[in-house]
């Protein structure tokens, strides 16, 4: 019997036309006449944000643009990008880059539609009674998912803790995407923003919430992941790779937004906000400790079309898993634990631990999670460089 579940997702998926082109085509459909892009310094180097804006000044469009979002964005930026569109009387926000990006962009338009402040949202509980400010979201990564997702992950600089918003209201309109527009993300973004894709996906088809839909999607997700990431590492240029990159992380976007994360994502949030790492790199390196914690706990079926994935025979068993994907990841030239990172950084172990623990994701991981086994992995990644 299949248990109870929902599954919304309203957001238009517009795959294949030039990002420019797109935007263009959806500005007009929304019949607007001033439009702030949002984007980070990065992104803004590589031309695309100029390419849309001529684009769009092309057909009429007055262009306001913002590129000072930050890696990991704060109320700060969010802040800034909500005084540029209320200068600009924007119609329309365009969000070009990865999650920090888009995820700045999405808690803005529903800022703009409810009105307050965002702390009233964070952490006074004010509710979300409005369709967010239209927006739309060009995705530049293949990883973050934030385009198809419901929630936004911002920082309060006056918190030590970082809470997401989220709210059905918060969808983008619209998620443009166009995988050329990856081709010049470097090796080591590829690898990292590749393998939070794969973490989505992983966490929400052996999670506590898995439904019937987002276990296709993570599945396929998985698939597409082993088969392409390295190819995509390797030569940037192949969009073969590429497309099937961002096709998976829309796919495990969707999937993680439907049914959820897991003690992966709940360890890097301490993590990424007291060593500054990026957040699929910190993911990438969390992943081999974090399964060899739950693989005995994912249920066997579930388990074995993993290890199917990830190129075992039949009969393959957990342990096995875990060295294929410590492999997987170290193949990528990404670190595998914290050796280079923690044990050079003093830092609060036993915070990061506690804020891990107060992360919702940890209760939907397969496997019951206690702050003593935060620590105990915490411990082994810093002790742990290089798993082979």
């Amino acid at each position: 019997m299949i248990d109870a579940f929902t599954f919304q997702m309203p957001t238009r998926l517009v795959w294949g036309s030039p990002a420019a082109e797109a935007v263009s085509a959806e500005v007009d459909a929304f019949d607007a006449k001033r439009v702030l892009i949002v984007t980070d310094p990065g992104m803004a180097a590589t031309g695309v944000p100029d390419e849309v804006r001529t684009h769009l000044e092309s057909r009429g469009v007055t262009v306001t643009i913002h590129a000072e979002v930050s890696g990991n964005p704060t109320t700060d930026d969010v802040f800034a990008v909500r005084g540029k569109a209320e200068d600009c009387d924007g119609e329309v926000l365009v969000a070009i880059g990865g999650g920090s990006a888009i995820d700045t962009a999405k808690a803005t338009a529903m800022l703009v539609a409810n009105g307050g402040e965002y702390a009233d949202y964070q952490w006074g509980g004010r509710p979300i009674t409005k369709r967010s400010h239209p927006f739309i979201a060009v995705a530049t990564t293949a990883g973050t998912g934030s385009e198809v997702s419901k929630v936004a992950v911002i920082s309060d600089p006056s918190q030590p803790f970082k809470k997401g918003v989220l709210s059905p209201l918060m969808f983008a309109h619209v998620a443009v995407l166009d995988p050329g527009v990856t081709v010049g993300l470097p090796p080591h973004l590829t690898a990292a923003t590749g393998m939070d894709a794969f973490i989505h996906a992983l966490e929400a088809y052996t999670g506590k919430r898995t439904n019937p839909l987002s276990d296709l999607l993570a599945l396929e997700s998985m698939r597409l992941i082993f088969a392409s990431l390295k190819a995509a590492t390797i030569d940037g240029n192949d969009l073969d790779a590429r497309s099937a990159m961002m096709l998976a992380a829309v796919y495990g976007g969707v999937a993680m937004d439907q049914a959820g994360l897991g003690l992966v994502h709940a360890l890097s949030g301490g993590i990424c906000s007291h060593l500054h790492l990026h957040h699929g790199l910190a993911n990438a390196m969390i992943l081999p400790y974090a399964l060899d914690f739950n693989v005995h706990a994912i249920p066997p079926e579930r388990l074995q079309e993993v290890t199917d994935i990830a190129g075992l025979g039949r009969g393959a068993h957990g342990d096995q898993l875990v060295e294929v994907i410590s492999a997987f990841v170290h193949s990528l030239g990404l670190p595998v634990g914290l050796g280079e990172h923690g044990d050079r950084v003093d830092i609060d172990w036993d915070e990061v631990a506690a804020e891990s623990m107060r992360m919702v994701m940890v209760h939907n991981n397969p496997r019951t999670v206690t702050l003593e086994d935060c620590h105990a992995i915490l411990t082994s990644m810093r002790e742990t460089q290089v798993r082979q």
